[in-house]
């Protein structure tokens, strides 16, 4: 998963984009100098990387301009799939810069260039995948997160499922695979190169500790990846406490109810926290909660006869989808401004 870029030139930082926590601004100095020193040395390649600690480092240079274009990902990226990201980024920069560089002048547009890096998260986006054993409720929080009916008879998952998720403008995959014993042969191969996994149980002991075995895999195939436990099920009376099943399983927990259509947002704000992306900041994620807590203030100012306050919130929101690319809804947020500022325009005036 593309964690963060940079553009450095005469070692200023003239564009950085984050999506996720990557390289700290403490520690980012004296890796950029090491790095450097890699890069520009006589018989350095034009692009290479290295691992450091939870992260990958990649970058390609152009050694004639002083300039270095470096990606923060996944320590399961593939460096094949990362050069060629990083060459198609260069290449477009210095297509549109180039003479700028040459004359001194240089001022990047973010405005110009974040799309083009947000198409590039889309290319190296996070693999996320869904463990535990067979009726926990992985399928029927795929689905959720898919926005599909939500399945209220448990159907086995044969083999397993791969399905790419897009959640505002945030893109990744999302394994979900059989629980069943009998695959348990392809379980390595199938959570191989996931940047997180999800853990999911029932919320019985006995369910708890046969999971166990899944923290063993995941140390096994894929050490780096952040791993939390999700107690689902937790209407249920046979369910554990949240605080009793974190302290059993020695796991940061969260507590779930899949069947229930309204813990998408939740399970986004879980998933947000697993690939450490802040949701208040993430240009990937923000607009979408932004956009529910514009909901909530349209709702509560319709109910309160604020009329001209929830046009305003409505037309906030109109925006914000058209940004997600959710022109339906952003159309139809627009037309209920409207209305109501028909109905607005036509009360009576007061006295």
């Amino acid at each position: 998963m593309l964690r963060q870029v940079y553009i450095i030139l005469n070692d200023n930082i003239i564009y950085r984009r984050n999506y996720a926590e990557g390289l700290d601004d403490s520690i980012f100095t004296n890796v950029y100098s090491n790095l450097k020193k890699s890069a520009f040395s006589k018989f350095a390649e034009e692009s290479a990387s290295y691992d450091f600690f939870k992260i990958k480092i990649s970058y390609i240079v152009e050694k004639d301009l002083n300039l270095i274009f470096l990606f923060v990902t996944g320590l399961g990226d593939e460096f094949n799939n990362i050069e060629t990201q990083l060459r198609s980024f260069k290449k477009e920069f210095l297509d549109v810069y180039r003479d700028n560089i040459l004359e001194g002048k240089i001022n990047v547009i973010p405005d110009v260039f974040d799309p083009i890096v947000d198409n590039i998260h889309r290319n190296l986006k996070a693999k996320l995948s869904i463990v535990g054993f067979s009726g926990v409720g992985k399928t029927t929080t795929t689905k959720l997160l898919k926005s599909e009916e939500i399945p209220m008879q448990h159907i086995p998952t044969i083999t397993g499922e791969v399905a790419t998720i897009k959640i505002g403008k945030l893109h990744f995959y999302l394994w979900d695979f059989a629980g069943q014993d009998q695959f348990d042969f392809l379980w390595e191969k199938f959570i191989r190169g996931s940047d997180a996994v999800l853990l999911m149980t029932d919320s019985t002991l006995e369910n708890l500790e046969k999971s166990r075995y899944f923290f063993e895999l995941v140390n096994k195939v894929v050490p780096y990846a952040r791993l939390a436990v999700v107690a689902n099920k937790q209407d249920l009376p046979t369910a554990m406490k949240i605080e009793d099943i974190e302290r059993l399983m020695g796991q940061k927990t969260y507590s779930f109810i899949a069947i229930d259509q309204n813990n998408r947002p939740k399970m986004i704000r879980i998933i947000a926290d697993l690939l450490d992306m802040d949701t208040e900041v993430s240009p990937l994620l923000k607009p979408i909660f932004d956009r529910d807590v514009l909901m909530d203030k349209a709702q509560k100012s319709l109910e309160q006869g604020r009329f001209s306050e929830a046009i305003e919130h409505f037309e906030e929101i109109s925006n914000i989808c058209l940004e997600l690319g959710d022109d339906s809804l952003s159309i139809e947020l627009q037309d209920k401004a409207e209305k109501l500022r028909t109905i607005l325009n036509n009360l009576p005036s007061p006295g």
